[in-house]
């Protein structure tokens, strides 16, 4: 519209009443494409608000959900959970997480997948300590030692196998057969251990030097093969198969691997360094707590000196003739101590150099 707007007012003018020919196509093409005002510009800014802090008197205690492995945190007035290493919570109809229980949330654009199994009920089950019809005998367990040891409870099935969730009769469900052939990747052959770059505006390491796409996320590695996801502890074997696309990929951009040849990561200059494959498996944990990236490093970018921030020049200008004349007749030449008559020691002449006027 704005457009057809800038035609219209431009071929009523001098050019839309020139003769027929070829002047009067080039002034009617040149008047087409002006530029529009700064009027027609549309800006839209959506500014989401963060959540308050969490203030509490001590560290809360959790109690995991049965047939879930998700945990709550039942003394809180607010619903707040812990699973997959993070800490998540709902608030103003937006979803958000963090690596603390009390600070540091961030936004999560969709509803997470664990909250569909999570009962809308579970606070007045864990007051009648009922869990549908049968005893729920739950027990209250530090939150350390829940960010501890999630990941091998998990893996291992702790649950359901050594406490049956605390309920009494409780039985497992029927394990659902699906006969779904899903191959294995090839296995990875290096040379040497690989290196990782961190992704700038994430905790996501990745391994440039392979042809293939590899990431290091929350203590996994992760590789796309045949259009599925997989994931493994190792960073050449022992890929298991995963259901759906890791949540780190989302923000992962499709041409970070343009941006790491050209050393830019949009208008900064990225000044990435290897990092050694153990130095992460040691450190990511530590690392995303402490928010070491963007605190410490901030992603290992600095901004381009070809295009300044606006405001920040400082021109430094020598001071006024008159100053100078005035410095030296009140200070006088520099004095001489135990070097008198030698006016060539290196000495006195730095100190000469210093209250030497400017031609």
């Amino acid at each position: 519209t704005s457009a057809r707007i800038a035609c219209s007012s431009a071929c009523s003018g001098p050019a839309a009443r020139m003769p027929p020919g070829p002047h009067r196509r080039q002034a009617a093409t040149a008047a087409t494409v002006r530029p529009l005002p700064a009027s027609a510009q549309v800006s839209v800014n959506i500014n989401i608000s963060m959540p308050p802090a969490i203030v509490a008197s001590r560290p809360p205690q959790l109690v995991v959900l049965p047939e879930t492995y998700v945990y709550v945190a039942p003394e809180y007035d607010i619903d707040i959970y812990f699973y997959d290493g993070w800490w998540w919570r709902s608030w103003d109809s937006r979803w958000y997480r963090s690596r603390t229980y009390d600070s540091g949330w961030i936004y999560y654009q969709s509803e997470p997948v664990f909250y569909r199994h999570v009962p809308r009920e579970w606070r007045r089950w864990y007051r009648e300590r009922r869990w549908r019809d049968l005893h729920w005998d739950h027990r209250p367990i530090a939150y350390h030692e829940v960010e501890r040891n999630w990941r091998d409870w998990e893996e291992h099935r702790y649950w359901e196998r050594e406490k049956s969730w605390y309920v009494r009769g409780l039985r497992p469900s029927p394990p659902i057969q699906v006969n779904v052939a899903v191959a294995e990747p090839p296995p990875l052959r290096f040379d040497r251990p690989p290196e990782l770059v961190v992704i700038p505006e994430t905790y996501v390491y990745a391994v440039p030097g392979l042809s293939i796409d590899m990431f290091f996320f929350d203590g996994w590695w992760w590789r796309n093969w045949d259009r599925r996801w997989y994931r493994s502890r190792s960073y050449s074997r022992g890929w298991v198969y995963y259901d759906s696309v890791p949540v780190f990929y989302r923000d992962i951009p499709r041409d970070w691997r343009k941006f790491y040849r050209d050393r830019r990561w949009r208008d900064n200059y990225w000044e990435y360094r290897p990092i050694p494959y153990r130095e992460v498996e040691r450190n990511w944990r530590d690392w995303e707590k402490r928010r070491y990236w963007e605190k410490q490093r901030y992603w290992d970018m600095r901004r381009d000196r070809r295009e300044p921030k606006p405001g920040r020049h400082i021109i430094v200008q020598p001071p006024p003739r008159q100053m100078q004349y005035e410095r030296y007749e009140q200070i006088g030449p520099p004095k001489q101590k135990g070097n008198k008559g030698k006016k060539d020691h290196p000495k006195n002449m730095k100190e000469q150099r210093k209250y030497k006027m400017y031609d």
